[in-house]
């Protein structure tokens, strides 16, 4: 730009006149305008501005300011309607007086227009990315913060890259651009669980920076297995009549509507309803080979997705044998019926030809605890089943058991010895004192069995045993009964022979 002053041109020529008419006025631009300039008032810093001057004079002219520095600079001929001069403001706030001159002869030829250049750059930041993302890969974020008003200033600093809690995700350092008045950073960010992610960047200006701070309106990314608003899951190979279950997952999960199944774009399924974001349908192959199933969803509001999936279907596999032991007793059958008596407690050995684990369930009064079976009653009954999911070239199978539940055995811990000979006089203890009942919670009722009397005795002392004396040489036979409980437990009976020596 040229440094002139104008001026002094102007000075001198009116100091002349002043002489001669004997009185010195000092004149402004405006006096000898020969059109009128417009053009803004006020500015950013390293902003583009544009001034306008109608009817110009043929010639070399200039925009400049009362120090004589030159803006713009323009060259009309004889007759143009309109000159424009346009530049951009300094980098540094001031106050500039602006106004048209002559090149060559500095005689101004507008008026005056003041320009205020402020010193503060308002920001606008956003952020943006795709919005689906596939789990497991990665997508560019980008965050760009741009000078208000044109200026072309551009924001030093840094951005801080957030979630919906304030979460702080990075912070990158600023770099010139894309355009003018711009700096931008940008991340690459990887998804792992499918959901709805949302990001939000700060502008943080550096020190010295004129630029203000600003925060984006969040934008969110929603991630599936699929990169898409809906995606099904079925298993890589399916076989042919076997029944599978195909589940297609919707995103968001709070989305209103209903999902279809396609096989090779024929509809397979009617319209099912979304619920927490998936809809299920429970399929039979019935053609084998490459096939594509396909799922898509309308929701109430008018939104829609599909997505499809190639999968094989193999021909129709041999069902897994399940193989089920009750230990001490043996195999059970698939569709047998067994009685278990009250208080059974085992746990099944069980395989597969697949290789698979075998889950027990039972619908009953019976208990489940993995393979371990245990019974609570002694009437009713329990269904209980075994479901190998195949595997390894075989199909998944369920068998199924019903079980009788009978009266179980009562038992006891008793202190009574075994039969066998003692001699005369001998006290054995039969029953402890304060000795449990059966497992039934019946008490014991001890007995000698006829012609057994004079040979032994029933002692009951003080400390609540219960005793048998030997009072001679002979055979006695003792017997302990506890009653039945009716349709639970069996009656308990226990018998002894002593014989005195």
């Amino acid at each position: 730009m040229k440094n002139r002053s104008p001026w002094r041109v102007l000075s001198t020529a009116v100091a002349t006149v002043a002489l001669i008419g004997g009185a010195l006025t000092v004149a402004t631009p405006a006096a000898h305008a020969v059109g009128t300039l417009t053009g803004p008032t006020s500015a950013n810093v390293s902003q583009q501005v544009t001034y306008t001057l109608p009817s110009p004079p043929a010639g070399n002219l200039v925009l400049e300011d009362s120090n004589g520095q030159g803006y713009a600079y323009q060259s009309v001929g004889i007759g143009d309607p309109t000159v424009y001069f346009t530049f951009v403001t300094s980098s540094n706030a001031q106050a500039l007086n602006l106004f048209v001159a002559d090149q060559n002869t500095g005689a101004v030829l507008s008026n005056a227009v003041s320009l205020t250049i402020g010193g503060v750059v308002a920001t606008t930041t956003v952020i943006s990315a795709p919005n689906m993302a596939t789990l497991g890969q990665s997508i560019t974020i980008t965050a760009t913060v741009t000078s208000a008003g044109g200026s072309q200033y551009n924001p030093p600093g840094q951005v801080r890259i957030t979630d919906a809690n304030n979460a702080t995700i990075t912070t990158m350092g600023l770099t010139n651009g894309p355009g003018a008045g711009q700096s931008f950073a940008y991340f690459r960010w990887t998804p792992q669980i499918a959901g709805t992610y949302f990001f939000i960047a700060t502008y943080v200006p550096s020190n010295g920076s004129l630029a203000t701070v600003s925060t984006s309106i969040q934008d969110s990314v929603i991630a599936t297995p699929s990169g898409n608003t809906i995606s099904i899951s079925a298993p890589p190979t399916l076989s042919l009549g076997t029944p599978v279950t195909l589940v297609a997952t919707v995103y968001p999960s709070n989305v209103a509507g209903s999902v279809g199944f396609t096989v090779n774009g024929a509809p397979i399924s009617a319209s099912i309803p979304i619920s927490n974001g998936t809809a299920s349908f429970t399929w039979s192959p019935n053609v084998a080979g490459q096939i594509t199933l396909g799922a898509s969803y309308t929701t109430n509001t008018g939104g829609s997705g599909s997505t499809s999936e190639v999968v094989t279907v193999s021909p129709p596999r041999s069902p897994d044998v399940i193989t089920l032991i009750q230990p001490g007793w043996g195999q059970w059958a698939n569709g047998g019926s067994y009685n278990m008596g009250n208080g059974s407690n085992f746990a099944f050995q069980a395989s597969t030809l697949s290789g698979a684990p075998v889950t027990l369930s039972e619908n009953g009064p019976c208990q489940i605890a993995g393979l371990t079976l245990s019974v609570n009653s002694g009437s009713g009954n329990c269904s209980m089943k075994a479901v190998s999911t195949g595997g390894n070239g075989y199909a998944g199978v369920t068998y199924n058991y019903n079980i009788n539940l009978v009266p179980g055995t009562q038992t006891a811990s008793i202190a009574a010895p075994p039969s066998g000979r003692f001699k005369v006089g001998r006290v054995l203890v039969l029953e402890s004192p304060n000795a449990s009942d059966t497992n039934a919670g019946q008490n014991i009722n001890w007995v000698i069995k006829k012609g057994g009397k004079k040979y032994c005795a029933l002692l009951y002392p003080s400390t609540g045993a219960v005793t048998l004396r030997i009072k001679k040489k002979g055979t006695c036979t003792v017997v302990g009964n506890a009653p039945g409980v009716s349709g639970q437990w069996q009656p308990f009976q226990t018998a002894r022979n002593y014989t005195g020596r």
